[in-house]
């Protein structure tokens, strides 16, 4: 039997018989083609939660929402056309596109399926068009085909597609506008673009659409609303993870019991939203795990990239793909930057760890920031600390690849570049520093030889390189260069010191007094311990400040340095007296004294004896106490040294004070603030002596005092003495109450007790709390 097969029909929608040899008639319909389908709410399932973002969902939806009107036209006279009317008019035309940015897991899809989500719902659009680009991948969705999974969506039949890109834009935008003039609009979301030119083309030609673009680059040469999404703040990331656990098991009680270790981990994952999902994940795995013991593991692990994978989603991954896009010279300037040892970096600093011209680095950090790779604060470029982890993997690799032998021909020459532009970057610490502290000892108006115009310019670059300077000390003996480990601690004593950073001192000085050691430098040694020393005791640490002092003295009895062991016995008489022991400190002040009478230091004389001032009148030898301070100011005046001449003078008021001799003491204050007006030296001794001034000249009017203390108090904030400065508002609002001004008494004893309170210093505290009380009642 032979099969007849089906027979054409005569006519479009006519309905014929077919026989199948000795089968039935089957009876078949034919119709016209079918529209091809549309897709016109294609947007992922939105998060279940957003944390933290609703300033950026604002953003969004500000441009999102449907203008009332349309822009006011005017007549363009040149012929062209209708324009827009001018900016005079205060009409803003809708936005088009919205663009949001951010690093590699830094949330931006979320926010962007949000935000779509909300607008469909609020009725803003009649649907929504979605494509994932994977702008970062391997092998990024070219425009064209971007074009036509558009179409598609659209309804448009696939076989009246053109083949290339330009074609199908202008079919894609021609069939949105026919959208547009039957009342729809459509929101278009283009996920995870690399670039412009990978979007462009999928842009409408009117504004009756919008645009919501996620890109790891800021594109701003699409004319669009540019959002920048940062990390979440500690309390989002602590909520983001909370909701993580409980959402996967409302019984994981967890992440409410460990208030601490939540806060920890958020801040090792760097409140990045990715690293926060891959944690919870890591969590919900072991159910049994502590917070706190996955927070160690982070805190502890060679590279926190390693452990912040979840088998789906690594962080490492993320950071790769937009890495990988990097041109070369862009990424060995990346790969670089992990070798500064603070958390940012200035422009002069980049050129010199690079070994280029300031305008290629510039151009080259431009493109860093725009890929998320880096962020730019105030001229001061930094890494978020996930992708610094990142970028040292790198130099870590190398030099392991380069011990191993692993790394191929190119692996040593790289290691000796990183070496070479650490060498170099240190050196430029080192040196610059050399000549930022050459003003210290100027009058803030002077200047001195070297890149900075005056003190003012020295002391604002010192304030923003500190952190790098501190922990240069530390870097440059990681690897072996002990010269600018034992240098740099001491070109940057007198800056510490006038701004209060104790802590840093004693940092550096401990690095220096081990280096010195292993080295074999005696003299580096003693001096390092001396320095220690003195930090110790200004941050009122005595107990170990006295060992250290005696320490750096027997080093120096030990090269037969005399005249510096005098000076590290008069800090330790300092250190004896501020301890509670003035006898003790009387007798090592006495050895120092004879010490350096028999050297013939004049300088270190005169600080003796204002030392020795001070012993004796915490022992009540008053007479002794004047002696010896006079000597002390006379031999400073010799010296033209009228900063501690003013200290010096101050000494011997308090000391004439206390026995009584009122009248002498003011008079000695006078010749102090006369020696201090001249001096030009460390500003926390200047705000000393302004305050001992204020105190003890009696006669002065309320005003005149307070003038004073005012004074006092900008010398406190210029030297960052908090201490200080918490007495001198104490001291301004007891002088109000004697002026008969309740309230900027109440006002200026409040700050002060405030003060006392964030210091630690409760003592102080409760008697300005005290007086508080009285002036209130």
């Amino acid at each position: 039997m032979a099969a007849s097969g089906l027979r054409s029909v005569a006519a479009a929608g006519s309905i014929g018989a077919v026989t199948t040899g000795d089968y039935s008639p089957l009876t078949v319909s034919v119709y016209p083609p079918a529209p091809a389908p549309t897709a016109l709410a294609s947007l992922p399932a939105a998060p279940s939660m957003l944390s933290g973002r609703d300033t950026e969902v604002d953003q969004v939806l500000s441009v999102l929402r449907p203008h009332s009107g349309a822009p006011q036209q005017d007549v363009d006279r040149s012929g062209v056309g209708p324009i827009a009317a001018s900016a005079a008019d205060d009409v803003v035309p809708p936005v088009l596109v919205t663009s949001v940015a951010g690093l590699a897991g830094v949330g931006k899809t979320a926010l962007a399926l949000a935000c779509g989500h909300a607008a469909a719902e609020a009725g803003w659009f009649t649907g929504s068009l979605f494509v994932d680009l994977h702008g970062y991948d391997e092998s990024p969705v070219q425009p064209g085909q971007a074009l036509e999974a558009l179409l598609r969506a659209l309804g448009v039949d696939p076989t009246g597609i053109p083949a290339a890109a330009e074609e199908r834009a202008t079919l894609y935008r021609s069939a949105l506008e026919d959208r547009a003039d039957q009342g729809q609009r459509l929101l278009i979301v283009a996920d995870n673009a690399a670039s412009a030119d990978q979007v462009r083309l999928l842009l409408p030609g009117s504004r009756r659409h919008q645009v919501l673009i996620t890109s790891r680059h800021t594109l701003p040469t699409l004319n669009a609303r540019l959002v920048d999404l940062a990390v979440l703040s500690p309390e989002a990331a602590v909520a983001l993870l909370r909701h993580a656990l409980q959402r996967a098991n409302p019984a994981d009680r967890r992440v409410l019991g460990a208030a601490d270790g939540v806060e920890e981990l958020a801040g090792l994952c760097g409140y990045l939203p990715l690293a926060l999902h891959i944690s919870a994940a890591l969590l919900i795995l072991e159910p049994d795990q502590a917070i706190a013991e996955l927070a160690a593991e982070l805190a502890t692990a060679r590279s926190r990239l390693s452990l912040l994978d979840d088998g789906e989603r690594a962080v490492r991954a993320s950071f790769d793909l937009s890495y990988r896009r990097l041109p070369p010279d862009h990424a060995e300037l990346f790969r670089l930057l992990a070798l500064n040892p603070g958390p940012d970096i200035g422009l002069e600093a980049v050129a010199v760890l690079a070994a280029r011209p300031l305008s290629a680095v510039r151009t080259m950090l431009r493109a860093l920031v725009q890929a998320h790779l880096l962020d730019c604060v105030n001229r001061r470029w930094s890494m978020h600390d996930l992708v610094r982890d990142y970028a040292t993997e790198f130099v870590h690799d190398t030099q392991q690849a380069a011990a191993t032998g692993a790394g191929g021909e190119g692996t040593p020459g790289a290691v000796g570049a990183h070496a070479q532009a650490r060498s170099r970057l240190l050196e430029h610490y080192t040196t610059t520093a050399l000549a930022a502290s050459a003003h210290l000892t100027l009058g803030a108006h002077s200047s001195a030889p070297g890149e900075f115009a005056d003190q003012d310019e020295a002391l604002a670059w010192l304030d923003s390189e500190r952190v790098n300077l501190t922990a240069s000390v530390a870097a440059a003996a990681a690897i072996g260069h002990q010269d600018i480990a034992l240098r740099l601690p001491v070109i940057l004593y007198d800056y510490l010191i006038w701004h209060g950073y104790f802590d840093d001192l004693i940092a550096v000085t401990t690095i220096a007094c081990s280096i010195a050691h292993q080295a074999g430098a005696l003299a580096a040694e003693a001096g390092a311990w001396n320095n220690l020393g003195i930090a110790l005791a200004e941050a009122s640490r005595y107990e170990e400040a006295v060992p250290a002092h005696r320490r750096a003295a027997d080093l120096f009895a030990s090269i037969d340095n005399h005249n510096e062991r005098g000076k590290a016995l008069n800090g330790l008489g300092s250190a004896l007296r501020d301890w509670g022991k003035p006898a003790d400190a009387l007798q090592i002040h006495q050895e120092a004294l004879t010490i350096q009478r028999a050297c013939e230091d004049l300088q270190e004389q005169a600080a003796v004896l204002n030392n020795l001032s001070l012993d004796h009148q915490e022992l009540g030898n008053v007479a002794a106490a004047c002696a010896a301070a006079e000597e002390a100011a006379s031999l400073f005046q010799q010296l033209g040294d009228t900063t501690n001449e003013a200290k010096a003078l101050c000494t011997a008021a308090f000391a004439l004070q206390a026995s009584g001799q009122s009248n002498e003491a003011q008079a000695v204050c006078e010749r102090a603030i006369e020696a201090a007006s001249c001096a030009v030296g460390n500003p926390h001794d200047e705000a000393a002596i302004l305050m001992t001034c204020a105190e003890l000249l009696t006669a002065l009017t309320p005003q005149q005092r307070i003038a004073y203390l005012l004074q006092a108090q900008a010398a406190c904030q210029r030297a960052n003495a908090h201490d200080l400065y918490a007495h001198t508002l104490g001291a301004i609002g007891r002088t109000w109450i004697t002026a008969g001004d309740r309230n900027q008494a109440t006002a200026h004893l409040t700050r002060a007790a405030r003060m006392f309170e964030d210091l630690g210093l409760t003592s102080e505290a409760d008697d300005v709390r005290e007086l508080l009380s009285l002036l209130r009642s």
